[in-house]
Parts: C-alpha cells; structure tokens; sequence
C-alpha cells in the first residue's frame, strides 16, 4: 500500500506532501508533558522519545534556573537516575575479571565497615547493587549531600558508614540505600585506580559520546548547571547548591536529555551505540534483569524491574531526584521504547506526581490512560500545618505579658504553691515533649531533621522554629514558676 501511495504521489507531484503527512504528530504527548508541569509547579523540563534505536522526538519545556530557555541542550541533575551508571560501571570490572559479584566487599576495600564487624564481612557486591546489604536508608541522609568535592571525599563518605548500625543481615531484605552505591563508587575508584567521575568518562561516557556530561566538579562548571528549583509554600524558589563530588556514584551524574538519551540508546542496543561497546548484551540483561523483589516491583543491578500500568508490558526503569532537580527512565525493552523526562524541580513528598511525566508518557505512547496522579492534599498543608504550629509557640511565649496586668498579679497571689508547681512542672514538660516528638518525627518518617531543612526547607525551618519556639516556653514557664512562687512567699509573708 505505501508503494502504490508514493507512485500515486509521484504521478500526481505530490510525493513530498505523503510524506510529510506521515510524520508522527507529537502535540498529544508535548500537551500531556506540559500539563504535568503545571500540575507540580515546574519551571522547565526535557523530553526525548526513543523508538527502533533512535531519537524519534526530543524537545524542551519552559526554563532553567536562570531564565533561559530550556532545550534538549540544557544540562540537568539526574539525581539517582546515577545508579545505573554506577551500576553498568560495576559490570565493566565484573566482566574485566577485576572483581566478582558474590564476594565480600572488604576483598576490595579492606577498610569498609559497617558498626557491625561480622556484618561488614559478609556484604557483597551483589548486595550493594540490589539494596540487600542490610545498610539501612537511613544512612543516606547521614553520610549524603554533603557537598564536598576534596580529594578522596567519595572515599571518606564511605568510610563515614562505620558508625553506621545495620538494620538486617545481609541478603535478608530490601533498603533502598544511596549510601551502598557511595561504597561502590569508592570500589570501583580502588581497582580501577583513578577518580570514580575520570572512570566514568573515560570507560562509559566518552566512549557513548555524551559530549556534555557532567561527572566532576569541573564539568558542573563547564556546563553551568543551572540551578534548581525547590518548593516553599507551593512557590517554585531557586536553590543554587554546588556540586557534589561524594555523591557522584548515587546522585551527582548529569547532562542534557541528549546526553542521557545515548545511554539509554546503548542500554536498548545490548551495551553498544554507534560501533562502541561499553558493555557485553548479557551484562547488561544481567543488569536489566529483576533479583530481588523491592518496594516498587522488583530491582536488578542499578535498575528497577516491573510492568507498565495498563499494558503489562515489562518495564526497566529509574527515577532519580536531588534538591531542585528530578529525573526519570521509562525503557520498555519488548518494544525497544524509552522516554525520559527531566525536571529542574522537586518535591519530595509529591514524588508520584512528579514520576507522571514519563510514566504517562510511556502509557500514551503504548495505547494506555496516562496517569494523573492527584496533588496529595497532606503534602501541601504540611508547610502550613508547621507555620500555624510555630505561631501557636510564638503567641504561647507572648502571653506572659499579660502578667503584668493587676488581674492577673491577683490571679496568682490567690494560687496555692502547690498549684503552682503542678501548673509549671505540667506546662513546661508539655513543651519540652513537643519540642522532643519535633526533633523525633523525621526521624519516624525515615529521614532526618537536616534532610528536612535540605529537601523541604518550608517544613524543615517550620519545624526547626517550632522546636525553638517549644523548648524557649519551657524555660520561660520554668522561670515565671520560680518567680510566682516567690511572689507568692512575699504575699503570704505580708499577711
């Protein structure tokens, strides 16, 4: 039929108008992209669409942190999207006979520990690169984000983990842990002999052509990574952080969609992109390939393993966030389909909706209802909820000015001393316990109070002001005790 329609076209002249008419309209799927940017606030994104090996439709949306348009040019964060990067990384020295899946880490790195000994013996590579190692999540926020870009500090973040209690024995269950993939950074740095971001040039990026991606500080510079944008009481609000050289082999990998879009490119092509091979086909399969059941499906080697929602086609896939900047992989190997989407904003606690971009996307494109995730309610009001909490603090601190009043000097010379104690011992201990159950509820929700202040800073310094706010009522309730108490003796000396 596409024969007989070009010799009609040629016969007719109009042969150039058939086949402009068969290009594929994109409008649907940028209308969609664009929708859920609004949804989540976001100033600016990148889109690419790979079909049958190649870039079928890439473009940008809105603008970077500086004002400038957003192109398929414009360098992002990839966040943990660098896991499997570290990950293929990895693989390269397995297949290199350098090092095994199943031994202990300490073969490699004798100094790894966790506080734990006989654990720290038994974690092996395969654990790292599945999140079995017994490392709890928490010891990402303890050792992460800290911005260093000395000599060695991708080292010295890993040996951080030495304080670090392990919340199961090796192999017994799933934890999603950056600070597993900080050890094999360090790992691969230790065999390979170089810096972990000179690796990854020089064995992965370079070879795959991804002419502007960044992997050290000095790329972070050459590129002028815009910054990102974090959310203060729903507002989109800029966060210029620098760049974090510890944090390369979890979070800190970047580049423009372009970039990203020839790795994944090399992932769908069994490790191989324009006559360059960086990887063997049953490497990567080995990688792409589900191990262990996780939280969300299952996760292979640096990839998470599950189905597309509403087709139920197997689906490889990673999403990766940092302090201003999201990014997800949605590669649909059957079909030899990938979209990506990157974001230069984030928040945490409306992660789902901001995995939409490319989850519906994919959804769109196979034939499936994209999903719209609704906007979680709770993750709205929670900044509000914390402003309201320290107000409430704040005007509880104030009230005492009422005591100069004659009422209330009378109020308390008519209180009994036994009164009085309970009255302050119940309300600055009530303080004292709020201010507590504060500094403890990140914690119970899996993070810290630092990590708060860094990904939700509207939350983090509400709490943090909350919790200042409590602990000032209780030493102003102590002292206003003492001092009624003492009133009280002088009145009752009077009479």
């Amino acid at each position: 039929m596409l024969v007989l329609v070009f010799v009609a076209g040629v016969v007719s002249g109009t042969a150039p108008a058939v086949a402009a008419a068969g290009a594929q309209d994109w409008s649907e799927v940028d209308a969609f992209v664009r929708g859920r940017l609004d949804a989540t606030g976001t100033p600016g994104a990148a889109l690419a669409v790979i079909e049958d090996g190649r870039v079928v439709h890439q473009r940008g949306f809105g603008e970077d942190g500086r004002g400038r348009a957003v192109t398929p040019d414009t360098p992002f964060l990839w966040g943990s999207l660098s896991k499997p990067v570290t990950g293929l990384a990895v693989m390269q020295q397995v297949e290199a006979g350098r090092v095994e899946l199943d031994a202990p880490v300490r073969r490699y790195l004798p100094w790894f520990r966790l506080s734990d000994p006989e654990v720290s013996d038994r974690i092996t590579v395969r654990h790292l690169l599945t999140h079995t190692s017994g490392i709890p999540a928490s010891a990402s926020g303890e050792i992460g984000d800290r911005y260093d870009n000395a000599p060695g500090a991708l080292a010295d973040a890993a040996r951080d983990l030495a304080r670090t209690e392990p919340a199961d024995r090796p192999g017994g269950s799933y934890a999603y842990s950056s600070a597993g993939y900080a050890v094999l950074g360090a790992l691969v740095e230790k065999v390979a002999g170089r810096p972990f971001g000179t690796y990854l040039h020089q064995q992965i990026l370079d070879p795959l052509g991804m002419e502007h991606a960044v992997a050290t500080e000095r790329d972070f510079a050459r590129e002028r990574v815009a910054p990102g944008h974090r959310s203060v009481f729903g507002t989109p609000v800029r966060f210029d952080a620098p760049y974090d050289t510890s944090g390369v082999p979890y979070g800190h990998v970047g580049g423009s969609v372009k970039d990203l879009a020839r790795f994944v490119r090399a992932e769908l092509g069994g490790g191989a992109l324009d006559g360059r091979r960086v990887l063997s086909a049953k490497g990567v399969a080995e990688t792409q390939r589900g191990h262990v059941d996780s939280s969300a499906d299952r996760y292979g080697l640096g990839w998470s393993v599950g189905t597309l929602e509403g087709t139920g086609e197997r689906m490889v896939w990673h999403d990766g966030a940092l302090p201003g900047h999201q990014a997800m992989v949605v590669m649909l190997p059957d079909s030899d389909r990938a979209v990506i989407v990157l974001q230069n904003a984030y928040h945490q606690l409306r992660a789902k909706e901001f995995a939409d971009a490319a989850i519906g996307t994919a959804q769109l494109l196979s034939g499936a209802v994209p999903r719209t995730t609704p906007v979680d309610g709770f993750a709205v009001a929670l900044p509000w909820v914390a402003a309201a909490l320290g107000a409430v603090l704040l005007l509880s601190v104030a009230a005492p000015v009422l005591r100069r009043l004659p009422w209330r000097r009378a109020a308390t010379r008519s209180r009994s001393r036994r009164r009085i104690v309970v009255t302050t011992l119940a309300s600055a201990g009530a303080s004292l316990a709020v201010a507590a159950f504060l500094w403890w509820l990140p914690s119970a929700l899996g993070g810290t109070l630092p990590m708060a202040l860094l990904w939700l800073p509207d939350v983090g310094w509400g709490l943090v002001t909350a919790i200042a706010l409590a602990l000032l009522l209780a030493v102003e309730r102590t002292v206003l005790g003492v001092l009624d108490l003492r009133r009280g003796k002088r009145s009752a000396g009077d009479v």
